[in-house]
């Protein structure tokens, strides 16, 4: 099947278009290219706020099992969860919402961040990523999705916990380090 046929594909909202002039009291997290990681998650410190001169229809806001797409390589594809639901999505991305209930969303993410997929899109890709409604999806029945899919989100979420271990790891052997350096040039 055809992604199109599976879901709603569009690009996100032109900032200039509904941004306020002055400061304004309709305020919304901005996903921007900063905070797209190639890991596929948001860097949720480089989110910026965006300020609306009124209040913003619900399809130009990320909502939960929405995929978010850069129009630009590396194409790298996140999935929306309700820690990301709720931002304005600028038209550096396009949104895949999935309609039909025969392709799960967490799948499409993981299929879409596959190196064949990314690379077809790279090689069909000519100004944007809307080109990509139009490939053909091989649809595995929803037991082989929903396996794929876990599997791939835990193993995201471990090497999220393996990077935070390191860096808390670096962390402590810097500590101790520097303890054992202060000890030993007191006692000289």
């Amino acid at each position: 099947m055809k992604l199109q046929d599976l879901a709603s594909v569009r690009s996100g909202l032109v900032l200039s278009r509904k941004q306020a002039k002055e400061p304004s009291e309709c305020r919304y997290p901005l996903i921007n290219l900063r905070c797209i990681q190639q890991d596929g998650t948001i860097q949720l410190n480089e989110v910026d706020i965006y300020e609306a001169k009124e209040p913003l229809k619900g399809e130009y806001l990320s909502q939960s099992g929405d995929i978010i797409v850069r129009l630009t390589a590396p194409y790298t594809a996140v999935l929306i969860d309700e820690t990301t639901s709720g931002m304005v999505v600028s038209s550096n991305f396009v949104v895949i919402r999935v309609e039909d209930k025969s392709l799960l969303p967490e799948y499409l993410f993981w299929l879409l961040n596959t190196e064949k997929i990314k690379r077809k899109i790279f090689e069909n890709a000519t100004s944007n990523m809307l080109g990509a409604a139009d490939f053909e999806l091989a649809l595995l029945s929803l037991e082989d999705q929903r396996k794929i899919s876990q599997f791939n989100l835990l193993a995201k979420r471990e090497r999220q916990l393996l990077r935070t271990l390191a860096d808390e790891k670096e962390k402590y052997y810097t500590g101790v380090l520097n303890r054992a350096y202060k000890r030993a040039k007191k006692g000289k």
